[in-house]
């Protein structure tokens, strides 16, 4: 997608240091609580169709993969409805033209949809577009239920995209 710089060395953020954080055994994705914010705030915006974006940040080249989710962007030029989302050619395009301007040095590292009063799960739609779209094994999916209050992160292991914990970063990116 574009050319990031060198992948990070192994950060703090996973080796335990972090106090009052949310995550479970072996979690592979970190998230700065400011930009977690502004995803669940985004997610609220309209809760009759489904609504998206990307997720973009730092992978760390260790087995298993660990990223660090940096930035958010909301999706534009999407098809949307109550229990769908499909990204156009204008929402990559407008997505190349973002990364390009404000973060040259970010990779997208997955993307962030919602389930308006559906739950947090990946439908057979969801699972397709993770799989031709989002293929790398350490590219993940954020899904939200803006109405339950529910939201849940999704990895591939073993060629198989899985429910995953994840680690809250307190603050925001430097």
């Amino acid at each position: 997608m574009n050319n990031p710089p060198p992948a990070a060395k192994s950060a703090d953020v996973f080796n335990g240091a972090l106090i009052g954080t949310q995550h479970s055994e072996g979690a592979s994705i970190a998230i700065y609580e400011s930009v977690l914010e502004a995803v669940l705030a985004y997610s609220e915006i309209d809760l009759s169709c489904e609504r998206g974006g990307f997720l973009l940040g730092r992978v760390f080249e260790e087995t298993p993969a660990r990223v660090l989710v940096r930035h958010f962007l909301p999706a534009a030029e999407t098809q949307s409805n109550a229990a769908a989302l499909t990204f156009t050619h204008d929402t990559w395009a407008a997505l190349h033209k973002q990364i390009a301007q404000r973060f040259p040095h970010e990779r997208v590292i997955g993307w962030q949809h919602t389930h308006p009063r559906l739950g947090v799960f990946l439908s057979a739609h969801d699972r397709f577009i993770h799989r031709n779209f989002f293929e790398h094994p350490w590219q993940i999916a954020l899904v939200v239920d803006p109405v339950q209050c529910e939201l849940g992160f999704f990895h591939w292991r073993q060629d198989e995209i899985e429910n995953c914990g994840f680690i809250c970063v307190p603050g925001q990116p430097a």
